[in-house]
């Protein structure tokens, strides 16, 4: 679909209420097959490639990622819509829960980002060329989790292969959110926080600030498990967003423990 000065890339697959997964950093929408296979029976599934990955266009002017999340719904003529997102995608969608919570049935937020929390850690990689700032940011302790399954890490490795690195190379015209911390309380939206027992510690405090700020918000703590949620142990994690969807979701109750 054609939007602001570009395009952006989605697939949809099944019927009934709407559920939107948002991708993490240098990822895409194949992050989430095992997700779509399995919920699509019940839900109308949406998958799209943030501005800058995937198949979609890079970044020619200012945008927001919030937005760009409303002219898919809109072209799709979905009114209101389950999220789901996985770190970065966690961050969008906030972002658009905070700015429209009447189109928000649910939040279920995955190792995820919130705009105003300062890294301990850079997302930028050295490099002196894109191939090696893409190696560079492979061997990162992000995807710790899932270098111990060569065949995950290789579908991680195509993802970030067919990355552009506009983000690493230029600077982003996106709009700002830095004061995404502030606004949790405005989140109406039922909302599951989820990060794995052995993700990034910025990843867990992020996750204790959402669970705290946001006024109906629920932590799971999956264990054994690192950052890459959905490829790393789909099959528990697709059953966390399931049980999420249905409303009998675990709370504060840890998972059973998700493959390696």
């Amino acid at each position: 679909m054609e939007h602001n000065g570009g395009h952006l890339f989605f697939r949809a697959a099944g019927t009934g209420e709407a559920l939107v997964l948002l991708h993490g950093f240098t990822l895409d929408h194949r992050l989430w097959y095992p997700q779509i296979e399995r919920l699509r029976s019940s839900f109308q599934v949406v998958a799209y490639d943030c501005r800058g990955f995937g198949r979609s266009s890079v970044p020619t002017g200012f945008y927001s990622p919030a937005d760009d999340l409303r002219s898919v719904l809109d072209h799709l003529g979905i009114a209101r819509t389950h999220l789901v997102g996985l770190s970065m995608g966690g961050r969008i969608a906030v972002n658009f829960a905070t700015a429209h919570p009447e189109r928000v049935a649910s939040l279920c937020l995955l190792g995820s980002d919130v705009g105003g929390h300062q890294f301990s850690f850079d997302w930028d990689p050295v490099g002196d060329t894109l191939e090696a700032m893409r190696a560079a940011w492979l061997a990162h302790d992000v995807f710790g989790g899932i270098r111990s399954s060569p065949a995950l890490f290789r579908q991680v490795e195509a993802m970030v292969a067919d990355y552009t690195g506009f983000h690493w190379r230029a600077d982003d015209p996106r709009e700002p959110d830095l004061d995404a911390v502030g606004r949790l309380h405005r989140i109406t939206a039922r909302t599951s926080v989820v990060v794995g027992e052995h993700d990034l510690p910025d990843f867990h405090v992020i996750a204790r600030l959402l669970a705290d700020r946001i006024p109906e918000a629920a932590l799971t703590v999956v264990p054994g498990a690192g950052h890459l949620l959905p490829l790393e142990c789909a099959d528990v994690c697709t059953e966390l967003i399931a049980r999420h969807l249905d409303g009998s979701g675990a709370g504060s109750r840890p998972a059973a423990p998700g493959p390696r």
